[in-house]
């Protein structure tokens, strides 16, 4: 949670300020270590007994807490809290250029519910306009699947490939067909829910840092592999986004001079190399299909391959000094030569080599990863509801 708001110029707090910290400490201390008792929550957060009684009783009513009686003890039963995250959802989901992932996970950050949603229109074709519609439908779908299940949905989590300005707006997303598309307005009026969208990079790297491979560390980048190439940086236990929100897009990464002398290609030079490296045009089931047809016997079009990702790796950790940088998104069958070929070739070309790591989340990574962003959004509200 963010730190105590000034108000106006006076740097002083107001009530719904300390109610939404003294909120944020009771459900914290019970999330962590419940259930607990009056007292017990009076000696972990430090506020007083009627304050802790007055908040409890409020978050019972609203279905944030329930009581269990303790009848153990000597003398009278006394009453202990425990945090009902399951109480609440948000709809986290994951956009691709035809199919979207969709899930309800609780507030705990368990998934309850899993759905998908194919994205052409009535005539079967692909288009920005059906591809928007569909994650519409998607989202209310879940929706209403949440309310069914009791465990109304507070928000919704949006991951897509593309560049994401601050306000929601996928500026530029060659996938999907979005330049300049207003999508979290959009989502908002549609469903009436607050909406984060993230892009998809960004996505699996929350995932992996908070419930993955990159568990335990503050300083990691993850590269990941789709259609395109992209990266998602955590430095100083935060997401780097950048000044236009555009940090990590590694596929633009320039790996030869000749490249200042030829025609700018649709993407940029290390993503055009690496694609027409995976063959068959870099399609998605194709972009890494040359290290398994050629790494174990060593194939030129492998080692190349090998070289470029090595490149990326190596920029990302010289700039940032990173720990760990994880691979990710659609990787080869043999992923131990990936990352033995990546590591042997850092070996002594720059100063602390960061741990090289397969991720540990697969395809539930965006998903996951997204779903974390939005459940920390709506959780001030919540909180202060």
């Amino acid at each position: 949670m963010n730190g105590v708001r000034a108000a106006g110029n006076r740097g002083t707090a107001t009530n719904a300020d300390v109610t939404r910290i003294n909120r944020t400490a009771l459900l914290d201390a019970l999330r962590t270590a419940g259930p607990l008792g009056r007292a017990e929550l009076v000696a972990a957060t430090g506020l007083a007994s009627a304050t802790v009684h007055r908040l409890c009783a409020r978050m019972v009513e609203e279905g944030l807490l329930g009581v269990e009686r303790d009848t153990g003890g000597v003398g009278r039963p006394t009453h202990r809290y425990r945090h009902l995250g399951e109480a609440r959802t948000v709809v986290a989901v994951d956009v691709t250029s035809a199919i979207a992932r969709g899930a309800l996970i609780d507030l705990d950050g368990e998934t309850r519910h899993t759905e998908t949603q194919q994205l052409q229109d009535a005539d079967g074709h692909l288009t920005a306009s059906s591809r928007l519609e569909g994650v519409g439908v998607l989202a209310e779908r879940l929706i209403r699947v949440a309310a069914g299940i009791g465990s109304p949905a507070q928000g919704i989590g949006l991951s897509v490939p593309g560049v994401v300005d601050a306000d929601g707006t996928v500026s530029d997303s060659v996938e999907l067909g979005w330049n300049g598309v207003a999508v979290r307005d959009a989502l908002q009026t549609r469903t009436g829910l607050p909406v984060v969208v993230e892009n998809d990079a960004n996505a699996v790297t929350i995932g992996e840092w908070t419930h993955g491979a990159g568990q335990g560390t503050g300083d990691l980048a993850a590269l990941v592999f789709g259609i395109g190439v992209g990266a998602g940086i955590v430095s100083g236990d935060r997401l780097v986004r950048g000044a236009g929100a555009a940090a990590g897009e590694i596929g633009y990464l320039i790996t030869d001079p000749q490249a200042f002398s030829q025609p700018r290609p649709t993407g940029g030079d290390l993503e055009t190399r690496v694609l027409a490296l995976g063959g068959a045009g870099g399609t998605e089931a194709s972009t890494m299909a040359v290290l398994d047809d050629e790494s174990a016997s060593g194939g030129a079009d492998a080692e190349r391959l090998l070289d470029h990702i090595a490149m990326s790796v190596a920029a990302l950790s010289v700039i940032l000094d990173c720990r760990v940088v994880i691979l990710a998104g659609r990787l080869p069958r043999r992923t131990d030569l990936l990352v033995g070929g990546v590591t042997r070739r850092l070996e002594g070309r720059i100063p602390r080599p960061p741990a090289v790591v397969v991720g540990a989340l697969g395809e539930d990574a965006a998903l996951v990863g997204i779903g974390q962003l939005i459940i920390d959004h709506v959780k001030g509200a919540v909180y202060l509801a």
